[in-house]
């Protein structure tokens, strides 16, 4: 079985630094260990750049440089992103540019010459075909998404297809059923059997694909390092990096991109909600959330003469971030503390500027006390709770966060 390999690790901007070590001793050093006692093991793998500036702000530069070393002897494949993790499709394209740029120009400082990526991740897979000429522009070759981006059903994407948008876009597709099943539901006690689960998969004989959070690799669910070690290393196995997964394919398949995230479901876009756990017609927060977004961006655009511009625009990057609307989903993903929190630091982007009319200023405490009276009537009434058991009796899903089952 020849394997393919993506991971994506990330911690929102500052972050409870307790949990990024915790994420660190937990997943991303086992993560580079494995790798540093099995040459042969290639991966591809996302650091989004919030967490390289947090890496480095707590001290972790040997972490960074081990992956630095892995990275210039072909271990492992980096690819670009957004720094900040937003979901891409929900922003304006200067905003999506300018994500795409800051990881860019901290990740040439971090990792050297070495890195020049040649695929791309959008954070949470979230995609939309109006990206493509933008990616191309910027020199990116491929896209790395899930296999609902091509198709109406899961398990119909071919990983011997070598895919591409009409528009010279490749595009990488990971196989979902796999990747979920490694992440949250193999078992961490028959090591044996979950990796005859894995290369049993007809579909993927020749090739598996698979792309997952790395916290998953230990960190969420405890174990799941150990077991992929025994599985990727396991006699039956090669690896390939994702780019050279690609190049060794030879059937190719122009294809039309819809838009999706890694975590669509198939009734959400039939539905036409491609990116539910982030900005769904039927939740109120999120609304609300994206009413308070767009006012911030246009005001700080507004603004470019400003004296305090540039702390704005800084402010403005980092709270772009997708994790405010994520735990406002309650599905199954809810934490009141949270939504109210990182929503906030947005709602304070605009505080350092001195040109902002009163109206606006205005609007904005509106939509945020609004925001916060809502969460907190979810809470207390226990709306949460309910959308959260409703959302994991109708996927079925198994999903764990910092060593614990979501439950509702």
């Amino acid at each position: 079985m020849r394997w393919v390999n993506f991971f994506h690790i990330y911690q929102p901007p500052q972050w409870d630094e307790d949990i990024i070590r915790q994420a660190a001793a937990e997943a991303y050093w086992p993560l580079v260990h494995i790798l540093e006692r099995h040459p042969t093991v290639k991966i591809t793998l996302n650091i989004a750049g919030a967490l390289t500036e947090q890496l480095l702000e707590l001290g972790y530069d040997d972490f960074l440089s081990a992956v630095r070393r892995l990275l210039e002897r072909g271990q492992i494949e980096l690819v670009g992103s957004a720094s900040y993790h937003p979901i891409l499709p929900l922003l304006p394209l200067h905003e999506v540019r300018r994500q795409i740029e800051l990881q860019d120009e901290l990740h040439r400082r971090v990792f050297g010459p070495a890195y020049a990526p040649k695929g791309f991740y959008p954070p949470e897979m979230a995609f939309q075909p109006e990206l493509e000429p933008l990616l191309l522009e910027m020199g990116f070759q491929w896209v790395v998404l899930d296999e609902l981006a091509v198709g109406d059903a899961i398990g119909q994407a071919s990983p011997l297809k070598r895919y591409r948008t009409t528009s010279g876009l490749g595009v990488v597709i990971r196989n979902r059923p796999l990747s979920d099943y490694l992440s949250f539901s193999a078992r961490l006690d028959d090591h044996r059997s979950a990796f005859e689960t894995l290369s049993s998969d007809a579909r993927s004989a020749a090739w598996l694909v698979t792309a997952m959070d790395g916290e998953n690799l230990g960190h969420h669910r405890h174990g799941v390092d150990r077991l992929w070690e025994f599985t990727i290393t396991h006699n039956r196995v090669t690896t390939a990096t994702v780019s050279e997964y690609y190049r060794q394919l030879t059937t190719e398949m122009s294809v039309k991109l819809q838009a999706s995230s890694w975590s669509s479901q198939i009734w959400e876009l039939r539905s036409r909600v491609p990116y539910g756990l982030w900005n769904h017609p039927n939740n109120p927060i999120h609304q609300l959330q994206w009413e308070l977004t767009n006012v911030i961006i246009a005001t700080v655009h507004r603004s470019a003469v400003d004296p305090n511009f540039d702390a704005a625009r800084r402010l403005l990057d980092r709270s772009l971030t997708s994790d405010k609307y994520w735990w406002a989903s309650a599905s199954p993903w809810w934490d009141m503390t949270i939504v109210i929190r990182e929503t906030q630091k947005l709602a304070d982007v605009v505080a350092p500027l001195t040109t902002v009319p009163t109206a606006t200023k205005n609007q904005v405490a509106r939509l945020m006390s609004q925001i916060t009276k809502t969460s907190e009537r979810w809470e207390k009434t226990g709306l949460a709770k309910r959308r959260q058991a409703t959302y994991l009796r109708a996927t079925g899903d198994v999903r764990y966060m910092g060593g614990r089952q979501v439950t509702a």
